[in-house]
């Protein structure tokens, strides 16, 4: 965290008011270029420019010091600009390579509706185009839209089905995607110009053809490890990887005879990615992800894209989050080298999809910040206007607020500052924690004398020590080189509830921080548990469960269906004895992300539909505490027009105080752009 705290120690920022260029009309003035020549270098060339998300959508602003860092990551190429001389026409040739030097895939923007967009597929010749969008209208529903390369758009699907991983088979005639819904997620076979989606593998995600179109990979939701080879026609079928646990996906290497895969092959592992023969010959780890934690650099957990020599995939990097080469050599199909950065950073670059030499990929708006809203005390309903507290491209995550409802702590990963934060909710006045970049996940106990903070360190196994330390004065005590998890509440100045992690099955636990003892407290032999709160008055817990096996009903009869959404469950706590499923209380079936009013009479919570990857609704149930029961029918208490909660980033969760809700919200829509790796 060098660099974070100024010398009264204050956070300091490093992009302030006066460093920002509030126009168009300024950053071109700032670059001594025309309006219309920056905005293709934003479009083409990745300059650095973000949107005010609470105005309308033209409204543009940059950071000198992010414009200052891209120009020079430009020097070389621009100035081999063909004529040298901006004219403001915006009719420049623009930057061309200089002989043995490397520069940026160039790159071509797609699609034009500032969107929530998703998971973008090419055809086998690069012309064709589906993606998931809900179009740029903030009240429609996300479907499958088809557009040719240069082309307009058209929407081929209807209805509440959540869509994703989306890919043409071999003869870009059908469509291949997952649809989940109440009755669970399956994989979906349609015409590609449009047509009737019929079941193609039930109970199943992810699913890819072939190559050569004979065959689907997928993912099976039943079973805890593995993958699926499926014939497209269904008469054949067998499991492979069977040593590997809890994978996210699966992607064919061009090959055909090979499969690409991230998962664990041991609970204790992090996650890696595996290239896996189709004919149950030896499963290789590549080691891609373990150099790329080395470097600093961290994946995430969607797809990657295997085009001709090179695995693309995203990665998180101080400048956002970034698109990633790897090589693969021919005939070893190991990693050769270091993977390579493709994108220059400052926006999120995610879901790549490749084919014909062109990788096309998801560029949505870096903006992830705090803001509040009041809510009246006597209702805790949201009331006025919501209200930015940070602002700057980054990430900010994990809240926790003390007891008095005075102090925020919560996580911030920018360019310039990582670590937690303390913010000071009365004056806005805020200061960084601890002076270092590994501890993160921070919750701040109730008297706020407190924060615990877990951290993850770069390795094979994944080994997540937590540390105490005191407001006071800094002293920091670590509780364990691996505590098998990470912080997510205090219950009192002594005990921590922690999430763990397991192969596809999180779960939540007791902490004693003074002798180090673990009490398990919620698990499940086939739900993942998430996003756990305690109530104010300490007797109820708040937390979601995610079907990952077979379906189950409860007394009352609410059901998980395989691979559903997640549900809400309130249950009671009794000191450090496990809860028992039978006794979980459900609150709503299609919903996450829990979190009490400051009294303890309203439990709000963001429910999944239509979207589980992003929320824009908060809706909330009375509870009675003396029974332990939600009452009444659920309401809807707050409704985010332009900006939208990331639930699906960890540690998202809201936060109440008597006078307001606190979120983390962002701006995440964007549009396809198309790099040329020919």
């Amino acid at each position: 965290m060098k660099g974070l705290e100024n010398s009264q120690g204050t956070l300091a920022s490093a992009t302030g008011p006066e460093d920002r260029l509030d126009s168009w009309k300024a950053i071109a003035v700032y670059l001594g270029r025309g309006v219309r020549t920056v905005q293709r270098w934003e479009r083409e060339e990745g300059l650095p420019v973000h949107r005010l998300a609470h105005e309308k959508r033209g409204s543009v602003y940059a950071y000198r010091t992010e414009v200052d860092a891209w120009w020079e990551s430009r020097r070389l190429s621009l100035a081999n600009n063909v004529s040298g001389v901006d004219d403001g026409s915006g009719s420049n040739a623009g930057p061309v390579a200089v002989a043995g030097v490397a520069t940026t895939p160039r790159l071509e923007r797609i699609t034009w509706r500032s969107a929530a967009t998703f998971w973008p597929t090419l055809s086998s010749d690069g012309r064709l185009l589906a993606y998931v969008s809900d179009g740029g209208r903030d009240d429609a529903l996300p479907q499958i839209w088809l557009q040719q390369i240069g082309g307009s758009a058209a929407c081929l699907t209807t209805g509440a089905c959540e869509r994703s991983h989306l890919s043409f088979t071999a003869d870009d005639t059908r469509l291949v995607f997952t649809g989940a819904d109440a009755g669970g997620s399956h994989v979906y076979v349609m015409p590609t110009l449009g047509g009737e989606p019929r079941p193609l593998k039930r109970a199943a995600i992810g699913g890819r053809p072939s190559p050569d179109g004979k065959r689907l990979a997928y993912i099976p939701i039943d079973e805890p490890s593995g993958i699926r080879i499926a014939s497209m026609d269904g008469s054949a079928e067998r499991t492979i990887a069977q040593s590997l646990m809890d994978v996210s996906f699966v992607i064919w290497a061009p090959d055909g005879k090979h499969v690409l895969v991230q998962a664990h092959s041991d609970p204790a592992d992090e996650p890696e990615y595996w290239i896996v023969p189709t004919d149950d010959g030896e499963v290789k780890n590549t080691g891609i992800l373990q150099r790329l934690r080395q470097r600093g650099l961290f994946p995430i957990t969607l797809p990657a894209s295997w085009l001709g020599d090179s695995v693309v995939f995203s990665a998180i990097t101080p400048e956002g989050v970034r698109l990633a080469r790897q090589l693969i050599h021919a005939e070893t199909l190991q990693a050769k080298g270091d993977a390579e950065l493709l994108t220059q950073g400052g926006e999120l670059d995610c879901f790549p999809t490749g084919n014909a030499g062109h990788v096309a990929f998801v560029r949505a708006h870096m903006d992830q910040n705090l803001w509040s809203i009041a809510v009246d005390p006597a209702t805790g309903m949201p009331c006025g206007v919501l209200r930015r507290l940070t602002r700057g491209p980054g990430y900010v995550a994990h809240l926790s607020v003390s007891r008095d409802g005075r102090t925020l702590c919560y996580f911030l990963a920018r360019r310039t500052a990582t670590g937690p934060v303390l913010r000071n909710l009365e004056t806005d006045a805020e200061t960084a924690f601890v002076p270092a970049d590994e501890y993160g996940f921070p919750a701040i106990s109730p008297s706020g004398d407190l924060v615990a903070s877990g951290g993850r360190l770069a390795g094979p196994r994944a080994m997540r020590p937590i540390h105490v330390g005191s407001v006071a004065d800094g002293t920091l005590r670590k509780l364990g080189d691996d505590c098998g998890g990470r912080p997510r509440q205090w219950l009192d100045e002594r005990v921590l509830l922690i999430e763990r992690f397991g192969t596809r099955l999180n779960s939540i636990a007791l902490l004693d921080t003074a002798g180090g003892e673990q009490y398990e407290l919620l698990s499940s032999p086939d739900h993942s548990i998430s996003n756990a709160r305690v109530s104010p008055d300490g007797r109820w817990i708040a937390f979601d469960a995610t079907s990952r096996g077979v379906g189950w009903a409860t007394a009352s009869g609410i059901t998980a269906p395989l691979g559903g959404h997640p549900a809400v469950f309130v249950a009671r706590l009794r000191g450090t004895d496990p809860i028992r499923q039978d006794d979980w209380v459900p609150v709503d079936r299609s919903a996450s992300h829990p979190f009490w009013s400051a009294d303890g009479s309203l439990l709000y919570y963001l429910p999944t539909v239509p979207s589980t990857e992003f929320r824009n609704v908060v809706r909330a149930r009375h509870f009675d505490s003396m029974a332990g029961l939600p009452s009444g029918d659920s309401f809807t208490a707050l409704t985010l027009s332009e900006m939208i909660v990331p639930a699906s980033m960890t540690g998202t969760t809201p936060v109440a105080t008597s006078d307001r809700l606190v979120f983390v919200l962002g701006d995440f829509r964007g549009d396809v752009w198309l790099m040329d790796l020919s």
